[in-house]
C-alpha cells in the first residue's frame, strides 16, 4: 500500500522560506572545511623545496649553501661564497588506489592519476662583499605544497544508501499545531527540498518515524564517487645571513604563505535492478504535481578556498668540529586568513514526473562564503651536518606540537572553542625526521633522501570504522646535480610520498552519522613530485 503523501500544497515553499530567513547569517554550513584535518592539509608543508633539496629529502637545518635554506634554516645562506640566481619547474604527479571494507559495498577497484605543472622556485642570492665574515641577503619564491589528488570508486550496495544519512534526528524537526513540518535542521532541510527525504504525517499519526529516505532499505544500487582535489600552496620569503662570529652562521627569514584548494565531489546512487518502484516513494510539489518512484540521485559539493599566511623563521648554525655542523631553527606561528566559498546541491530522479533539486545558489541553506583563521603551533628544529673527502651528509629533527592547533572566526565563537578544545584533547606532538646525502664525483652531484611524518591525531582518536587508520606520511627521494666550472649548475629531484587515507562517501554534522552502515571509501595515495632546476652564480 502507497505510503499517502506529506504535506498540504504549498508547505514546501513556505517551510523553505521560514527556514532560510531563520538561519540567514547564523550557520556555520557543514559543507565549510573548518575542521582540524582540513587545517592540517592547509598548513602542513612538504619536507623539501628546490632541486637539490628534493634530491635530499629537504635535511638541512644544520645549514647549506642553498636558497632552500630560507625554507629550512635562514643561517644557511651565510655559506654561500658566490652571488646567485635559481629557478626551478616542479611537476607533481599523484595516484589514488581505493578499495573498502564497507559491508554490503562490493566495490570496483579504481587507480586513478591527478598531476600538475608550474614553476616550483624562483631565488636571487647576493652576497654582500665584506672585508671578513660573510653577509647574505637572499628572496625566494617556493612551491611548498600540492594538493592535487583525484579518487573514483564504484560498486553495488544492498546495506545502505546515502539518502539514509540525510534523515533528522528527533531534535532536528519540528511539528506545527496542526502536524505539519514546519522546521528542519540544515542538512536533512537542504536533503528534503531536493527530494531525497520526505516527511509523511500519517506515519507521525500512527507514532511511528515520520521521515522515509529516497532508496528503500534492504534494496540494491549502484553507488558511483568522484573526488577531485586540486590547487598549491607557496611561500615568499625575504631574508639573510650574517656570520656572528668565525665559523657561526646567524639567519632570519619573513615567510608569506598564499595560495588555494578546490575540493569537487559527485557522489551518485543509481537504481539500476528497479528494486524501488512508485508504491514505495513519492513526493508532491507544490503544484500538485506527484512525483514517484526513486530512479537515481545526485549529490554534489564543491568549497574554493583562499589562503594567506604569515611567520618568520629565525636560524642558527655553527661549525662545532672541522667536518661536523650543528643547526637550530625556530618557527613562530603561522597566521592564516581562509576565504572559502562553498555549496552542495541534491537532485532525485523518479520514475514518474520531472527530477527535484535545490542548492547551486550562494543563497541556499548549506552555501555561501566564510572567513576565518588558522593559527599554526610553533616549529623548533635540530639538524646535524657532517662532511668528509666527497659526502656530505645531514640529519634534521622537527619538533610539532599539533595540539597548540588553533581556528577562530569572528562569527560563532562557540563553534569553534569546541573545536580548538577538542583539538588540544585528540592532537599530540609529533617529531618530524629527515635525512639526506650528497656524494660529489667531480662536477657530479649524487643524492638520496628519507622523510617521515608522523600522523598528530592521538591513538586513541584514530577510529575508523572499527579500525586504526594512521595517516604518518613516508617520503623517499633522489636527485642529481651538475656543475659546469663554477658558474653554472643543473640539478633534478625525485621525492615520492606514501599515505593511508579514508574517505566518508556519506555526510555527518556536528551530530555525527545517522546510521550505522556508513560507506567508507580506504584509500592508498602515492604522490611523486619531480624537479628541475638550474642556478648561476657570479
Amino acid at each position: 500500500m502507497k505510503i499517502p503523501t506529506h504535506t498540504p500544497k504549498r508547505a514546501r515553499g513556505l517551510l523553505r522560506l521560514a527556514l532560510v530567513l531563520a538561519l540567514a547569517g547564523t550557520l556555520v554550513p557543514e559543507a565549510s572545511a573548518q575542521t582540524a584535518e582540513d587545517a592540517l592539509r592547509f598548513t602542513e608543508r612538504s619536507p623539501a623545496t628546490g632541486a637539490r633539496m628534493i634530491g635530499m629529502a629537504g635535511a638541512g637545518i644544520a645549514g647549506l649553501a642553498d636558497y632552500s635554506a630560507l625554507f629550512s634554516n635562514p643561517a644557511g645562506l651565510g655559506y654561500f661564497r658566490k652571488s646567485s640566481v635559481s629557478g626551478a619547474l616542479n611537476a607533481v604527479y599523484a595516484t589514488d588506489a581505493s578499495f573498502s571494507r564497507t559491508p554490503g559495498f562490493s566495490p570496483v577497484g579504481l587507480d586513478e592519476d591527478a598531476s600538475a605543472t608550474n614553476i616550483g622556485n624562483l631565488a636571487y642570492v647576493y652576497r654582500a662583499p665584506t672585508r671578513r665574515g660573510s653577509f647574505v641577503m637572499a628572496a625566494a619564491f617556493n612551491q611548498v605544497n600540492s594538493f592535487e589528488r583525484d579518487l573514483r570508486f564504484e560498486g553495488d550496495n544492498g546495506a545502505s544508501s546515502i539518502s539514509t544519512s540525510f534523515l533528522p534526528f528527533d531534535d532536528e524537526y519540528g511539528l506545527d499545531a496542526n502536524g505539519n513540518l514546519d522546521f528542519l535542521a540544515d542538512l536533512p532541510f537542504a536533503a528534503f527540498n531536493g527530494g531525497v527525504i520526505e516527511f509523511f504525517p500519517e506515519l507521525q499519526d500512527r507514532g511511528e518515524y515520520p521521515f522515509l529516505e529516497a532508496v528503500a532499505p534492504g534494496t540494491t544500487i549502484l553507488q558511483r564517487g568522484t573526488v577531485i582535489e586540486q590547487g598549491r600552496m607557496n611561500e615568499v620569503s625575504f631574508g639573510g645571513a650574517v656570520e656572528a662570529s668565525r665559523g657561526v652562521m646567524v639567519g632570519l627569514s619573513a615567510n608569506f604563505a598564499f595560495g588555494s584548494y578546490e575540493f569537487l565531489s559527485l557522489f551518485e546512487e543509481d537504481d539500476v535492478r528497479n528494486e524501488n518502484g512508485p508504491d514505495d516513494y513519492s513526493v508532491l510539489l507544490d503544484d500538485g504535481q506527484l512525483l514517484e518512484g526513486f530512479r537515481a540521485l545526485e549529490y554534489r559539493q564543491h568549497l574554493n578556498s583562499d589562503l594567506l599566511g604569515v611567520n618568520l623563521r629565525l636560524g642558527l648554525s655553527s661549525d662545532v668540529a672541522s667536518n661536523v655542523r650543528l643547526g637550530l631553527t625556530l618557527e613562530t606561528p603561522t597566521y592564516y586568513t581562509i576565504n572559502e566559498d562553498f555549496g552542495a546541491e541534491y537532485t532525485t530522479f523518479f520514475d514518474v514526473g520531472r527530477s527535484l533539486s535545490y542548492g547551486g545558489s550562494a543563497s541556499d541553506v548549506g552555501s555561501g562564503e566564510f572567513e576565518y583563521q588558522i593559527i599554526t603551533p610553533w616549529r623548533v628544529g635540530l639538524g646535524v651536518g657532517f662532511h668528509a673527502a666527497n659526502v656530505t651528509a645531514s640529519a634534521d629533527l622537527e619538533y610539532v606540537d599539533w595540539s597548540q592547533l588553533e581556528l577562530d572566526a569572528d562569527s560563532d565563537r562557540a563553534f569553534f572553542i569546541d573545536l580548538n578544545r577538542a583539538i588540544e584533547q585528540d592532537y599530540e606532538p609529533v617529531l618530524n625526521t629527515r635525512f639526506g646525502v650528497e656524494y660529489s664525483l667531480g662536477d657530479l652531484l649524487l643524492r638520496g633522501g628519507f622523510a617521515y611524518r608522523p600522523d598528530p591525531l592521538d591513538v586513541a582518536a584514530r577510529r575508523s570504522d572499527g579500525a586504526t587508520l594512521d595517516r604518518a606520511k613516508t617520503f623517499f627521494s633522489a636527485g642529481l646535480g651538475y656543475r659546469f666550472q663554477n658558474q653554472f649548475q643543473v640539478d633534478f629531484g625525485w621525492m615520492q610520498g606514501r599515505f593511508d587515507n579514508a574517505y566518508l562517501a556519506y555526510p555527518e554534522d556536528s551530530l555525527g552519522p545517522r546510521q550505522d552502515d556508513v560507506l567508507l571509501i580506504d584509500e592508498e595515495v602515492v604522490q611523486n613530485q619531480f624537479v628541475v632546476g638550474v642556478s648561476f652564480f657570479f
